[in-house]
């Protein structure tokens, strides 16, 4: 699976399986991103192989999440949580055309659901949850 950021100084390929995927509805996502909601795909970080990572920046958007973003373009690329060694979270939104997360789609969620606009609902029958994984009604 492969990916980049919108200018291509930044690459990446993913040589392992997405453990799970992610659409998050936080206010900071959404502003981040510039978008409803952002959906990322945890992968094992010896699984990810980046070229052009002198272009990534860094930005620490709270306590728990610290985000990788390209310097040039200023395209979304990983979050990573302080902390975990072992996972980075691709901003899925940076995956090349054509390319698919290897994942099980029952096991998407909506995270965050409590933040998200109230205007839009995806209707794609994802669980919904509070904050990470509390399950919402």
């Amino acid at each position: 699976m492969r990916g980049s950021c919108q200018c291509g100084a930044v690459r990446y390929e993913v040589t392992g399986k997405v453990s799970h995927v992610s659409h998050c509805h936080c206010s900071m996502c959404r502003k981040l991103h510039g978008a409803l909601f952002a959906s990322f795909g945890g992968v094992a970080r010896d699984d990810l192989k980046v070229e052009g990572g002198d272009s990534l920046r860094e930005y620490r958007s709270s306590d728990a999440i610290s985000r990788r973003f390209c310097a040039i373009c200023g395209g979304q690329m990983f979050a990573e949580s302080p902390g975990d060694d072992d996972t980075v979270f691709l901003c899925l939104g940076s995956l090349d055309q054509g390319e698919r997360p290897d994942h099980d789609p029952a096991g998407e969620r909506h995270i965050f659901w409590e933040s998200r606009v109230t205007w839009h609902d995806p209707g794609d029958g994802a669980v919904r949850v509070e904050g990470y994984g509390e399950t919402s009604g």
